[in-house]
């Protein structure tokens, strides 16, 4: 991958985690925006900015299916698909962060529920936090909850933990990875009953899983392919991509703004719109120029972009409760200074607090993935050799 494609990837993972949150900060900070009068045009560009957060995920969606999929395809006459390492890789980037996460964001809640909730925040926060499950918080905090979120089946079968309504994503991100190892198994040379398996399992898994997740699916291929179409197609100057791009993405926003309930199937086609327009970006990127200074500081703000998404919605939570029952100091305020005075304050707590957990977590993912990398085959050794001698006790 050239500078150009690397520090564009950088400079798009945390200015889209950037706009989430940005857009649930803001949902909690002002509150009746489109029912108080206001004529405040940093207001209304801050908050035209905010609902881009929805737009940042799918976004996140091109990016993973370009750096995981495209990477494994583009590798694979190089290197055989090995379905171990793949995993180790999977496992060690979404667990290290995330494992933490759930743990910190139910003490969080928690502890919000149990002690700082007498504004309601946990259990009516209609204003701001939606959840097909329900929107009392309270009710998404058990042991079962907390398992079913472990094994990625927020949305699915458990509602996502708490408040962390964001983790829906992330469900979607895994399954997707689950999906493409079975393309991948199916798709290598092999045994045929074992090519037929994978085939149907793949087949299986698209029924059974939501619709939001199997459909999406698609979006995420996008960048798969994109990764591929990048070593044969030397694109367009990166100006007219990115104008192409920043087009569609301003576009989808101005037709969806306001518009709480969209229909399944134009969702689709506006997140198709979006990946197909940030990929033409993409494509163009490793035509771009950068400093190296400022390709530093993309890659410095990505390196804990993830966590900053992970975790930003209980702390978020927990901290306007905390203000609101300890100092007075009310969320979900009226349209004007005060109210942006208060986003920034929270907006800039929340990513010092993602900042530490990353330096605890995220950072030290490389060390999880090479101590995997030798404990998982020796495992598997270990069994096989257990299998083995179980065998010949048995028929010798």
């Amino acid at each position: 991958m050239n500078s150009g494609t690397s520090d564009f990837l950088n400079a798009s993972r945390w200015v889209a985690a950037f706009f989430v949150v940005l857009g649930h900060v803001f949902s909690i900070s002002i509150g009746n925006y489109y029912d108080l009068p206001h004529d405040n045009p940093l207001l209304r560009g801050i908050h035209f900015l905010s609902g881009f957060g929805y737009v940042g995920v799918i976004v996140f969606f091109v990016i993973s299916g370009f750096l995981v999929a495209g990477r494994v395809i583009v590798n694979y006459h190089e290197k055989r698909f090995n379905i171990i390492d793949y995993f180790v890789n999977r496992y060690s980037r979404i667990y290290t962060v995330f494992i933490p996460a759930l743990s910190v964001g139910f003490i969080l809640d928690w502890f919000g529920v149990t002690f700082f909730d007498g504004s309601g925040i946990y259990r009516h926060p209609d204003q701001f936090y939606i959840n097909s499950f329900g929107n009392d918080m309270a009710t998404h905090l058990s042991v079962g909850t907390f398992v079913g979120n472990l094994l990625q089946l927020q949305t699915i079968v458990v509602s996502s933990l708490g408040s962390n309504g964001p983790l829906w994503s992330l469900a979607n991100e895994w399954w997707y990875y689950v999906l493409f190892a079975f393309c991948m198994i199916a798709y290598r040379p092999g045994r045929l009953l074992t090519r037929v398996i994978a085939g149907v399992t793949i087949v299986a898994m698209l029924a059974v899983l939501p619709l939001r997740i199997s459909l999406w699916f698609l979006v995420w291929c996008i960048g798969a392919a994109i990764a591929v179409l990048d070593r044969h197609w030397t694109g367009w100057p990166f100006i007219a991509g990115a104008t192409i791009g920043a087009t569609c993405l301003i576009a989808v926003r101005w037709i969806t703004m306001g518009q709480l309930y969209i229909g399944l199937v134009t969702q689709f086609a506006i997140d198709l719109a979006v990946a197909l327009g940030f990929s033409i970006a993409l494509l163009c990127a490793k035509n771009l120029k950068t400093g190296r200074k400022l390709g530093s500081v993309h890659r410095m703000l990505a390196s804990f972009s993830y966590t900053v998404y992970l975790v930003h919605f209980p702390a978020m939570v927990f901290a306007a409760a905390l203000l609101k029952e300890v100092f007075g100091i009310r969320f979900l305020r009226p349209p004007g200074v005060t109210g942006l005075i208060y986003a920034g304050a929270l907006l800039m707590v929340l990513y010092v607090y993602a900042w530490v957990f990353a330096v605890l977590t995220e950072a030290h993912t490389s060390t999880v993935r090479a101590r995997l990398s030798v404990t998982i085959p020796a495992l598997r050794e270990w069994a096989r050799s257990l299998a083995h001698g179980r065998f010949e006790r048995t028929y010798s």
